[in-house]
């Protein structure tokens, strides 16, 4: 089979697309045939710091070959102990960080990992969108959002930015999207009350009027979301900062005990629940994917390029076979 293989680690420059085994599901495992892919800022994190992102994720120190979380495709096998997918099921998931992943024609996962029978209204290339959603989702989750709250998200334009505005929607709050001018009719689009373009003097000009920041890219300083928290407000990021900086603002929370910095991180074991619940929205049309642009897997070390140029909007798809954007929805 087509993977795209790591031999060591660093630039997009060590990625070479090249012939593999296929794997072989083991007994509790499904054998996935992958229509499309994503390059994703996770994706980036484990190809420059491999060892750091896989102890955050709990993945332990061993590196793999493969990288990959999104993922798009039917099941092609299953092991003699797996029974809840069968021969050709459309799924879509997440490939767990303790497997190789998803940038390959074929890869195996547990039958009871992220992965779930795909939105029955979605294309393949359409469908790989969890990982944004999942990593946004903790922090509305320990938002506890509701009707009459007010959350501004930075950064709303990427794969997490823009999950996190529909899930804050879909509870009811009133929601400010900071974006690029590029950017502000997508998250109008997406149900944003508020859009403000970073670079101008709107954004300069907001006040303490909000109960919850989110930093969906891990670039603001605390000057900038001090300012913007109601006294009691709760900054929440996804991300340890240029200068791990944010790590210091959450021990600092928690020495004080009084809450108000917040790295949420997804609940092990919860990922197979949240897909499932992330394809009930897709097909309610309380979500709706975002998608940049498309790259072939030969041409996947430019993906990376473009996604670490931190200018993509939503997701960054990989069509590893030629039905990956052309299959229809069954």
């Amino acid at each position: 089979m087509k993977a795209a293989t790591i031999a060591r680690y660093g630039s997009p420059g060590v990625i070479e697309v090249r012939d593999v085994p296929e794997p072989v599901p083991a007994p509790d495992e499904v054998l996935v045939r992958v229509h499309a892919a994503t390059v994703n800022r996770t994706d980036c994190g484990e190809l420059l710091h491999p060892t750091l992102v896989r102890l955050l994720t709990g993945a332990g120190r061993s590196r793999r070959s493969i990288l990959g979380l999104d993922f798009a495709g039917t099941v092609q096998a299953v092991g003699a102990a797996a029974g809840l997918f069968k021969h050709g099921d459309r799924v879509f998931g997440m490939c767990p960080f303790r497997n190789d992943g998803a940038q390959a024609e074929y890869f195996c996962m547990p039958e009871t990992g992220p992965i779930a029978h795909m939105p029955s209204n979605l294309r393949f290339d359409q469908a790989v969108v969890c990982e944004g959603a999942f990593y946004a989702n903790p922090a509305i989750e320990h938002f506890a959002l509701k009707p009459g709250h007010r959350i501004l998200i930075y950064g709303a334009s990427g794969a997490i930015g823009t999950a996190a505005i529909q899930l804050a929607k879909y509870r009811g709050a009133e929601v400010a999207a900071v974006v690029a001018g590029r950017h502000l009719g997508l998250a109008r689009s997406l149900g944003a009350d508020l859009t403000v373009d970073y670079t101008t003097d709107a954004f300069d000009q907001l006040g303490p009027s909000f109960d919850f920041v989110l930093d969906a890219v891990g670039k603001l300083g605390i000057r900038r979301w001090r300012r913007w928290l109601k006294p009691g407000g709760v900054f929440a990021t996804t991300d340890r900062g240029p200068w791990s900086q944010n790590l210091l603002f959450l021990l600092w929370s928690r020495v004080t005990g009084n809450g108000r910095v917040v790295i949420p991180l997804p609940k092990r074991g919860s990922g197979q629940a949240f897909v499932t619940g992330l394809r009930d929205k897709i097909e309610a049309g309380r979500f709706i994917p975002v998608i940049d642009r498309r790259y072939p897997l030969a041409e996947i070390a430019d993906a990376y390029r473009y996604v670490q140029t931190g200018e993509k909007a939503g997701v960054v798809v990989i069509d590893i076979g030629p039905e990956g954007r052309s299959a229809e929805p069954g």
